[in-house]
């Protein structure tokens, strides 16, 4: 008995998943024009101050060495799938995001903006609220992206593989699709023990627990759920509050990406790492 074998067990007992089926050219064309991507922009991102250094910008929208920002490339990979209208839901230091972007035209996209209410209300709330000002339109796709959850050299369309997922899922009754990852390193030293006594270690072991990945792709359908489940004056997340509903209800689809192509950025640790790659000539997802 080893400590890899166990988790290779506990891999697939935990998780099974299948590849989503390609759809035709005029199938994503359609679905892509009726789509509109909210980019989670409104963060305090106190974890992200030692790399701020007192600057008082949105960490998605601070400069790295190279010139680009989180949310700019994040935004082009949405464009290079076909992706051009999008919605910037800001707070903390929302002039940063607004000076760097300001309404596309550069980027070849429209943008548009939405405050998160105050005090702010987390996911569910700012998006019930983009929802309730018109931001968000009633009537389209929504793909909700956390510029920070980088994704980095994709065999392919990330943005593609991801909505083909969620066509997949639709097909079957699904109103939402969470993007997810397939585990995580261990930050330490993993032991497997057997009545207290230890029978093998392994340093940083990869647990397969499959965790949401910062993308979620939404149905129309699930729109009412955001109005009627969301305050504007308390501060949730839909992860946390409408993933177990819509699992509960079987209306929760997911696509899995590949391992190592994804880096959640936020501390230093996490920048030093991603300036790194950036450095090595790794690509960001196009």
């Amino acid at each position: 008995m080893n400590l890899q074998s166990e988790l290779d067990a506990l891999a697939n007992r935990i998780a099974s998943f299948s590849g989503p089926p390609k759809v035709s050219d005029k199938t994503w064309k359609g679905f892509v024009q009726n789509s509109v991507v909210a980019l989670m922009a409104g963060g305090e991102s106190s974890r992200y101050a030692a790399v701020l250094e007192g600057k008082k910008v949105q960490k998605n929208a601070h400069e790295l060495p190279n010139g680009d920002t989180m949310i700019e490339m994040c935004i082009r990979s949405y464009r290079e799938a076909g992706i051009k209208d999008f919605v910037a839901l800001v707070y903390h230091n929302s002039h940063s995001v607004e000076e760097r972007l300001g309404d596309g035209s550069s980027l070849g996209v429209n943008i548009t903006y939405c405050q998160d209410p105050d005090p702010p209300a987390g996911k569910g709330g700012a998006i019930r609220n983009a929802l309730e000002t018109g931001a968000i339109p009633k009537d389209k796709y929504l793909f909700v992206v956390n510029p920070d959850d980088v994704i980095l050299n994709y065999p392919g369309s990330f943005v593609r593989h991801i909505g083909e997922g969620f066509l997949e899922g639709e097909n079957k009754g699904m109103v939402a699709t969470a993007v997810l990852g397939m585990g995580q390193p261990y930050p330490g030293t993993g032991m497997l023990v057997n009545g207290n006594q230890v029978v093998d270690t392994q340093m940083y072991p990869f647990i397969p627990v499959p965790f949401h990945a910062g993308a979620t792709v939404f149905s129309p359908k699930v729109f009412p759920r955001f109005i009627k489940m969301f305050s504007l004056k308390e501060k949730s997340d839909f992860e946390s509050a409408l993933f177990p509903v819509l699992a509960e209800e079987n209306k929760l689809w997911s696509v899995v990406i590949d391992k190592g192509v994804y880096i959640p950025v936020n501390d230093l640790k996490a920048y030093k790492q991603l300036v790194k790659l950036l450095d090595e000539g790794e690509k960001w997802l196009k």
